[in-house]
């Protein structure tokens, strides 16, 4: 057994008295498998070890062999310890078990065999050296979650536009003068009816994203996702932020943030532009075209557009050729139906016709059949922007 540990010890101390009590060298990480600390160790690595060290995170394959395994929802829900005999890249056999304080979970402990087999007793001896700084693991994480709850305060500062922005810039050491990008991120639910991540879960994402990649920003949530504020440097573009953002949906795996829409605002210059590039990043978040997307604003600008100004009709607004389009099509909404698709296709008969899977000459009588009982004239442009904008509106 150990012995205690002092109240100021860091996830390095955990690690390493975790170490000497079980026999091999030891990563601590923390709930959402980002490593916090690990322990001293003479010898060679293998390439798990090194890569999560050095990516400050566990290794995407490791991630994908813990689920393939079961091992991942086991160390979220027990104190059991698993035992892995191998893993990828020719690995050394693993320990790992979970820091728990009640029901929260903490984090994970993780065990490497070295050049010495671990011994029959590491299993028991792992479990118990976990258990005795687990204190210590719930007052530093308790630390770093009041100083991200800050941060998260102070992004949103900058991002709303407050009076305290710039003394939020220098607490989150970004230039006020600076160049920047918002990135957006809504989770809605998955196809199979999953419920949506909770922010707190989306802005962890993202966090962890921002200090793997070494970038300078902050995040915070936001309704039900997150935003966050990137700095550029003076030779960065777009693309960085587009990059980033690939990477946020790559890394958000097969569970729950995986229905992630990631977008990206244009670069703007300055705190004074960052409500406006809040502003563009959440437009573009909302028209991106499907789950697990990024999009940049400058490539669904006109879709947000549209977006912005049918949210902003009153919801009463009717147009009288549509009510007597609808009253004619009751029970059935063909024509309708054909409406919406002629609107889509920019018009065309023939791109309509294969859009219903329907004959042309058919498409061409229905049109017919909705000038005559609706009185529209669509061949005005007026009245087919009229026309598409009410039908855009959400069912009441």
């Amino acid at each position: 057994m150990t012995a205690s540990i002092g109240e100021t010890a860091p996830p390095f101390d955990v690690a390493d008295r975790i170490a000497a009590a079980v026999g091999g060298p030891v990563i601590v990480e923390d709930a959402s498998f980002r490593v916090l600390g690990y322990s001293a160790f003479v010898g060679p690595m293998d390439r798990g070890r090194v890569e999560a060290i050095l990516g400050r995170r566990i290794p995407e394959a490791w991630f994908e062999h813990l689920t393939s395994t079961g091992s991942v929802e086991r160390l979220r829900r027990s104190r059991d310890v698993v035992d892995l005999q191998d893993g990828p890249w020719e690995a050394h056999r693993r320990l790992i078990t979970a820091f728990r304080a009640d029901d929260r979970l903490l984090g994970f402990a993780w065990v490497a065999e070295g050049d010495e087999p671990l011994g029959d007793g590491a299993a028991a001896a792992l479990r118990r050296a976990v258990d005795e700084t687990t204190p210590v693991m719930l007052r530093h994480l308790e630390r770093l979650d009041a100083e991200e709850e800050h941060r998260s305060r102070l992004a949103a500062a900058l991002l709303d536009g407050l009076p305290g922005a710039p003394a939020a810039a220098d607490r989150l050491g970004l230039e006020r003068d600076g160049r920047f990008v918002v990135l957006a991120v809504a989770v809605p639910g998955g196809a199979t009816g999953d419920a949506p991540a909770p922010a707190e879960r989306v802005v962890e994402h993202l966090r962890r994203c921002l200090e793997s990649f070494r970038r300078r920003g902050a995040a915070t949530p936001r309704g039900d996702g997150a935003l966050a504020v990137l700095a550029l440097g003076p030779d960065e573009v777009e693309e960085t932020a587009a990059r980033l953002g690939q990477e946020v949906l790559r890394l958000a795996g097969a569970g729950p943030l995986r229905t992630m829409r990631v977008a990206a605002s244009s670069v703007g210059t300055g705190l004074a532009a960052l409500p406006r590039l809040r502003d563009e990043a959440g437009a573009a978040a909302v028209v991106a075209p499907g789950d697990g997307c990024f999009v940049s604003y400058r490539d669904v600008e006109a879709e947000a557009l549209v977006a912005d100004v049918v949210a902003a009709l009153p919801p009463d607004l009717r147009l009288s050729g549509l009510d007597r389009l609808r009253e004619a099509d009751r029970g059935n909404g063909e024509l309708e139906r054909t409406l919406r698709a002629f609107l889509a296709t920019c018009g065309s008969a023939s791109a309509t016709a294969q859009e219903l899977g329907v004959h042309v000459t058919t498409v061409r009588h229905r049109l017919d059949r909705i000038a005559a009982v609706s009185g529209l004239r669509l061949d005005r442009p007026e009245v087919r922007i009229a026309c598409d904008l009410v039908l855009r509106r959400p069912s009441p």
